[in-house]
């Protein structure tokens, strides 16, 4: 069962990437400007927000492995339409489905695995080592073929997945209904989502512009940019692998943030290809230890493990669609500062979050302590 769990991880994260990272540059190929390329984004993001959520809400009442059937079904196909998106208003809507289709199975697939006892830092590793792997091969197909064949390839990947996830045995599983609207659990994990959103939704703000900015600003070509994210990804994979499910998670939260800022300060200090093959080490270590750190919080936390990962998720792609707004709010106030001036944000929000995570924690520890005396 772990391995094919792993195989869908590691496919399905290889096709979200290669789809990602080639949309922005695929949307410029057709002479879309900025602020188009936000606005795909901004329906992508939003797309992922609402799918995420109400789909690990559906996992939680009607079964994890029937959710991650379907929504892998749905995923293959519309990944696949973003290849016809010749203009703004058929890519704009290609990107929004394939925001629907990946929203709808992360959840209920984390859920299916920590249920069967897998432990999540090797669970969530196979989907960062997806990106590594598909990333090169996603460059060089952009590059030798077109980027159109990117997202053929994506959608492969996904259906290759979705071939594997109907051998997935069935599994006790606990159901719950929750309510539609979470708030007593947004109330309850405040302290987790929070912090999650400032960090994701200032870093986000660098994605929106960032193959841009590695082929106008830093002189990579598409290959180099495959390169640069898979190092990323590769770094992801080890640190989710060896140390996810070791750390604590509140350290692991709060170190994550910080090495944030520190990996968002690096990308204005470093311009050559070689030393920014080390801000991705950095930014890999980041990600990982902060992800691996609130998705074990918020299992743990919650009985309604589908519907709080789902949450968690949401709380990702709404970050992601923040990121747009604020790039679009630089990119107009402060034009020349388009690239850098999010990278500053980043920095300064992540080191805030971690203060804010920390400290909520600490005096959540204290009140622990004082209740058991």
């Amino acid at each position: 069962m772990f391995k094919r769990i792993a195989a869908i991880q590691i496919l399905t994260g290889g096709a979200s990437m290669a789809s990602f990272t080639y949309i922005s540059l695929y949307a410029r190929e057709i002479s879309l400007s900025n602020l188009e390329i936000t606005i795909i984004a901004a329906l992508f993001a939003t797309a992922s927000f609402l799918s995420a959520y109400l789909f690990g809400r559906a996992a939680d009442r009607y079964g994890r492995r029937r959710t991650l059937i379907i929504g892998l079904s749905c995923a293959s196909f519309f990944v696949l339409l973003q290849a016809v998106g010749m203009n703004f208003p058929v890519l704009a809507g290609g990107r929004l489905l394939a925001g629907i289709g990946f929203g709808m199975f992360p959840a209920a697939l984390a859920v299916y695995a920590y249920e069967a006892d897998i432990r999540m830092g090797k669970f969530s590793s196979f989907a960062s080592l997806g990106w590594g792997l598909a990333l090169p091969i996603s460059g060089a197909i952009a590059k030798h073929v077109s980027i159109t064949a990117v997202f053929v390839f994506a959608s492969a990947l996904v259906l290759a997945s979705l071939i594997i996830s109907l051998n997935l045995p069935r599994i006790r599983e606990a159901r719950f209904l929750a309510p539609l609207l979470p708030f007593k659990m947004i109330l309850k994990n405040h302290r987790v989502l929070l912090p999650l959103i400032i960090r994701h939704s200032s870093a986000s703000a660098i994605w929106v512009l960032w193959p841009l900015f590695l082929r106008d600003r830093i002189g990579l070509d598409l290959f180099e940019i495959g390169l640069i994210q898979a190092t990323n990804a590769f770094t992801q994979f080890t640190t989710f692998y060896l140390i996810g499910d070791k750390v604590p998670p509140k350290p692991s939260m709060v170190g994550g943030l910080i090495m944030t800022a520190i990996a968002a300060t690096s990308f204005i200090l470093i311009q050559s290809f070689p030393l920014f093959l080390i801000t991705q080490v950095f930014l890999g270590m980041s990600w990982s230890l902060m992800y691996i750190g609130a998705l074990r919080i918020m299992l743990r936390e919650n009985d309604e493990r589908a519907t709080a990962t789902g949450l968690l998720n949401s709380s990702i792609s709404i970050s992601a669609l923040f990121g747009p707004g604020i790039s679009l709010i630089i990119v107009a106030v402060l034009p020349h500062a388009s690239y850098e001036g999010p990278m500053v944000l980043a920095a300064v929000a992540s080191a805030l979050a971690a203060l804010y995570f920390a400290s909520l924690s600490l005096l959540q520890g204290r009140d622990k302590a004082q209740s058991n005396r």
